[in-house]
């Protein structure tokens, strides 16, 4: 008489050394936000730099990682539109410099209340809700940067610039797979790229 297998046992999940608590299988879509806002937000703040030095890891102009400036510099922009752009920047680095500093703060208060040595939730949810304000104003005030630089640019740039935020992307997703494999996890799902 043959029976039934014996049941599997359960296949133990690698820690974080960090947390020492299981690693999980999806990492919060705000941790992208926040890095992708970061990167625009640098752009923004970098100020006026020579748009033609040489990319290299920090980019044309010297902000690091992919910011805005170093995709406009691949688009082979017109002396006007460099003129323009510039003065977008400028005029706008009035408005983000203190948003970015006002949502930096609030996440350092947020940080703080979270791990206080004695737990509050109201002051967490407080401290959550004033860093998440600060970020929205600092993405609405990116947004604008980025369509008024739109704006300048032609069609065919446009398409330009959109190609290469698509491959900024697939290169962002393909390093986090990999870090992933060589953490013993599982492949991200479709909504981990959101």
């Amino acid at each position: 008489m043959k029976g039934r297998a014996a049941p599997h046992p359960a296949k133990e999940r690698p820690m974080n050394p960090r947390t020492l608590k299981p690693r999980t299988k999806r990492a919060p879509a705000a941790v992208g936000l926040a890095l992708a806002g970061l990167a625009a937000v640098g752009a923004a703040l970098a100020g006026s730099r020579n748009m033609d030095r040489p990319h290299g890891w920090h980019g044309a102009g010297g902000e690091h990682g992919w910011g805005m400036r170093s995709q406009l510099a691949k688009l082979d922009l017109s002396d006007g539109q460099k003129v323009q752009i510039k003065a977008i920047f400028e005029d706008e680095h009035t408005k983000i410099a203190p948003l970015a500093a006002s949502s930096m703060k609030a996440r350092r208060a947020l940080g703080e209340a979270i791990h206080a040595p004695v737990f509050d939730e109201t002051a967490i949810r407080a401290a959550a809700a004033q860093s998440s304000g600060a970020q929205s104003d600092l993405a609405v005030e990116r947004g604008r940067v980025a369509s008024r630089i739109r704006a300048v640019l032609t069609p065919d740039q446009q398409k330009q610039l959109d190609a290469q935020r698509q491959q900024f992307l697939d290169r962002m997703q393909q390093r986090k797979e990999q870090h992933r494999a060589e953490e013993g996890e599982d492949s991200p799902d479709a909504e981990d790229l959101q």
